[in-house]
């Protein structure tokens, strides 16, 4: 099959008789011959639905790739609209790429439908533009390492410290790969991190995993390691003993350290002498619970 149609790069839904190939080709999804556009003098509103057909599907094409491919999320905007933007996209120094199409029928994604249709998505649409912006992210390259090394690690237990903008790719690998990070990944620490949730696609499965896995040292006036008593993407704060952003790396060390130590030989991670006490409360009464079973025959 010359023109390589795979269903499961296309899974948009459609009477519209063409599908991309997976070179970004539009072909016909019995003949696989290129798409032409029928221009009829005699038809002018077959004419018409033929040109809203293709827009639609080309349209709906590329926010399926927008989102499986290269992870944009839809921000909606107050008006009847949305842009799509790259998790974080406002929170990260440096450079940022602002994509504007032309006005009319074409809409995010996409630069010409026309050429999109007949020389392909690497000519009329922004692929090639968000190829080059995005294969240059950290997120890109957590997520390169995780696959290619991390995952394929032999260790039983693995410890993350994130500092920066490194906890916002952290979390970004979390939103992709949260089954298996959950099941390698036995505690978190954020450093004066960037992630937030309101950004990041990330669920309720994956909030929930990283309250109990992991806490967040932000720079604050009190004392390291003192509560500051709120949440940031479902983990507590705790104070870095430091304003200062590179400092908190060091400051918080001694006490990651310990953590990392004590949970390396432990099922539940220890994060406070708080919870350090109750676990130890715990654990006698769960001794006693099976002492007095034992006294009693069981």
């Amino acid at each position: 099959n010359k023109c390589s149609l795979d269903s499961s790069r296309n899974p948009i839904q459609s009477d519209f008789p063409y599908s991309f190939s997976e070179d970004g080709q539009l072909r016909h999804k019995v003949t696989c011959e290129p798409y032409r556009f029928t221009f009829r003098l005699d038809d002018v509103r077959g004419t018409e639905r033929e040109h809203h057909s293709l827009c639609h599907y080309i349209t709906q094409h590329m926010y399926d790739l927008l989102e499986r491919n290269f992870h944009l999320i839809r921000v909606h905007l107050e008006e009847d609209g949305f842009v799509f933007m790259s998790p974080g996209a406002l929170y990260q120094p440096g450079s940022l790429l602002v994509l504007i199409q032309d006005w009319g029928t074409v809409r995010s994604g996409v630069w010409s439908w026309k050429l999109s249709a007949h020389e392909g998505l690497e000519r009329g649409s922004q692929i090639p533009y968000l190829r080059w912006a995005g294969g240059k992210t950290l997120e890109h390259h957590v997520h390169l390492v995780w696959e290619r090394l991390v995952s394929r690690s032999s260790a039983e237990h693995i410890f993350v410290v994130a500092h920066g903008y490194g906890g916002l790719a952290f979390v970004d690998l979390l939103c992709y790969q949260l089954e298996e990070v959950q099941r390698r990944v036995k505690a978190v620490a954020f450093l004066d991190s960037s992630h937030n949730l309101w950004h990041q696609p990330l669920g309720k499965a994956g909030r929930d995993w990283l309250k109990s896995h992991s806490r967040t040292w932000i720079l604050s006036t009190k004392p390291l390691n003192r509560s500051v008593g709120s949440l940031k993407a479902g983990c507590p704060q705790i104070s870095a003993g430091t304003q200062c952003h590179d400092s908190s790396i060091n400051k918080t060390f001694t006490k990651y350290e310990t953590i990392i130590h004590n949970a390396s030989s432990s099922e539940k991670v220890i994060w406070s002498k708080s919870e350090e006490k109750y676990a130890q409360i715990k654990h006698r009464l769960q001794a006693k619970t099976v002492l007095n079973k034992n006294v009693g025959g069981f």
